[in-house]
């Protein structure tokens, strides 16, 4: 019985200076885990959002962007650092919904080592073609890109991306015969669309949109489940008479496994208030793109249901990681 006394007199005070430890929370820069290179649409918008939340959390919220394997890279360095709340990702679907269904060997099980705080953004994506392209609508380029003589190709930020992966769902859905020319990461894949060495691509919408507002670029469809109101009179996927194309990309912040249940709501309220500040929301109406803010309880299994859709059809496609 002293015994047990003892035992429960060291726990209630372990739990009582772990309690303490996370309202001192913040008290140092926290560092945020962008598995992608500097200056694409997660970057930057980890970077507006850390602006926000620094300052509502009184400290620096440092990007640390971590590029390589398709966000493997990036998401194992936080599924394995202390779960102090000083290292947090902020990726999108890939890292945590594909790559792990591509890779050869998983250093890290996205539902084990990493903790859900909230998903930011729903990000819908635009199907585009060269504007000196020939194909006017998408019943155009349908036409041409059906059946045996078809010689259309499209272009991907890279095999087993997000934008591979949903190009692939809209040649399954569509009855399209379409060959598939990955590239290095979306700038280099508009470059070629833009030169006319690629007939199409389906992309985030934040990536097309400058291109598409200055002519480069045709929107022929978005995959949202109704119309974008920066892009209003192109059709949504659902409206070509194809709704099981729609699909979207997202980002989202994650901690490391074990972190403590204050910090994750510290996070998660912060990155919500910052999420609903009117020039942030502005930003992102301007980019096509919708503000979520889930919960942690409702993003954890997002999670989970985006893994089983987008891993069972990037094993379909073959899809493997570069």
């Amino acid at each position: 019985m002293h015994k047990f006394l003892k035992s429960a007199a060291a726990i209630a005070l372990g739990m009582a200076a772990f309690s303490a430890f996370a309202q001192a929370w913040p008290s140092k820069p926290i560092r945020v885990v962008v598995p992608f290179p500097a200056g694409g649409p997660v970057d930057q918008t980890a970077r507006a959002l850390g602006a926000k939340v620094g300052t509502a959390l009184g400290q620096n919220m440092l990007i640390d962007n971590k590029g390589g394997a398709g966000g493997l890279l990036g998401a194992d360095a936080v599924a394995k650092a202390a779960p102090d709340g000083y290292t947090v990702l902020f990726s999108s679907a890939g890292a945590l919904a594909i790559v792990p269904h591509i890779a050869a060997s998983m250093p890290y099980d996205p539902q084990k080592d990493l903790m859900a705080v909230t998903q930011a953004l729903k990000v819908p994506a635009v199907l585009v073609v060269s504007s000196a392209s020939p194909y006017k609508n998408f019943a155009e380029l349908k036409a041409a890109a059906t059946g045996p003589s078809s010689k259309i190709n499209y272009a991907s930020a890279g095999s087993g991306t997000t934008p591979h992966l949903q190009a692939e769902l809209l040649r399954r859905e569509a009855g399209l015969t379409i060959n598939h020319i990955p590239y290095r990461g979306a700038a280099p894949a508009i470059t070629d669309i833009l030169g006319g060495q690629v007939d199409m691509m389906v992309v985030d919408i934040p990536v097309a949109l400058p291109f598409i507002q200055s002519g480069k670029l045709r929107a022929l469809a978005v995959t949202n489940n109704k119309r974008i109101p920066v892009l209003k009179d192109v059709p949504t996927v659902a409206e070509l008479g194809l709704p099981k194309v729609e699909a979207y990309n997202w980002y989202g912040m994650l901690a490391p496994a074990r972190t403590p249940a204050d910090i994750v709501a510290k996070l998660y309220s912060s990155v919500g208030a910052a999420l609903r500040s009117p020039d942030l929301q502005k930003q992102f109406d301007q980019q096509g793109v919708e503000v979520v803010g889930s919960k942690p309880e409702e993003f954890a299994p997002f999670i989970a249901a985006e893994s089983a859709r987008w891993g069972a059809l990037a094993k379909a496609v073959g899809a493997k990681l570069e």
